[in-house]
């Protein structure tokens, strides 16, 4: 009989187990316990969907920043039209990063880690991205680089956590993007006046929607363990459908500028 190297079996001791028995082991535990239908390699077992949502918006962002943009700088002045650039960047960052982290199998763990430092930086990032053009499109110069002063200070330090400090508490996230998100409220009425009711009523139902989505995900409920579709899915859903209605009030907002 001749001997093949390809086809020989690991012999252990009675009552011992080799590694890659013990390896299996270990990862069928892992997944009955987490009951989850999505294995990525980089990661360990996922929710079938996870970011599948992200890489759609990702996509159908770069569209509509596009005719965002162009429609802008054919109409607006340019600090207002750069203004528009910038949240339409941030749109498209804020997706795209996040397919790219969520569904990328990623080939080192240090991978992993710097691409869930770029996921978690982009979302405070994109909160004043999205400020940026409703500040310059109605308030005064003044209020406005004061609120932009705020907003993209407070995103910087966002981003320096991330670099420096990518396992801090979860809830710390939550109160960072919280913190930035509602910082307009008390200049509500301001927007009332000079951009309208209807404007106003969708920047505070897109609000709403994110701080929705950043509870879930701070608690990580409902979904913690689900097989499909979990927690981190109800926080991507809620972060799209509250950039869908900005992007509604910052078209109406240009809009209003245009005309």
């Amino acid at each position: 009989m001749k001997f093949d190297p390809h086809h020989t079996k690991s012999v252990s001791a009675p009552g011992t187990e080799t590694e890659e028995s013990a390896m299996s082991k270990d990862h069928n535990a892992v997944a009955d316990r987490i009951q989850r239908s999505f294995w990525v390699v980089d990661r360990g077992p996922r929710p079938l969907t996870r970011g599948w949502g992200h890489l759609i918006a990702a996509i159908v962002s770069v569209i509509s920043s596009t005719v965002l943009i162009t429609y802008s700088w054919m109409t607006l002045n340019w600090v207002e039209a750069l203004g528009v650039t910038v949240y339409g960047v941030g749109l498209v960052g804020l997706f795209a990063v996040s397919a790219l982290y969520h569904r990328w199998p990623w080939p080192t763990a240090r991978a992993v880690q710097w691409w869930r430092r770029a996921d978690h930086a982009t979302i405070s990032v994109f909160i004043a991205a999205t400020y940026t053009p409703m500040c310059i499109l109605a308030f005064s110069a003044q209020t406005a680089a004061w609120m932009l002063g705020i907003a993209w200070t407070g995103a910087l330090c966002a981003v320096i956590l991330n670099l420096v400090w990518i396992n801090h508490p979860r809830w710390l996230d939550v109160v960072v993007y919280l913190t930035l998100g509602w910082l307009v409220v008390p200049l509500i009425p301001t927007l009332w006046t000079n951009l309208g009711p209807t404007v106003v009523w969708l920047l505070a139902a897109g609000g709403l929607l994110y701080t929705g989505g950043a509870v879930i995900y701070g608690l990580k409920w409902p979904g913690r363990n689900a097989k499909y579709y979990g927690y981190h899915e109800h926080f991507h859903t809620a972060t799209i459908a509250a950039a869908v209605v900005h992007l509604i009030a910052i078209w109406m907002t240009v809009l209003q500028a245009a005309g």
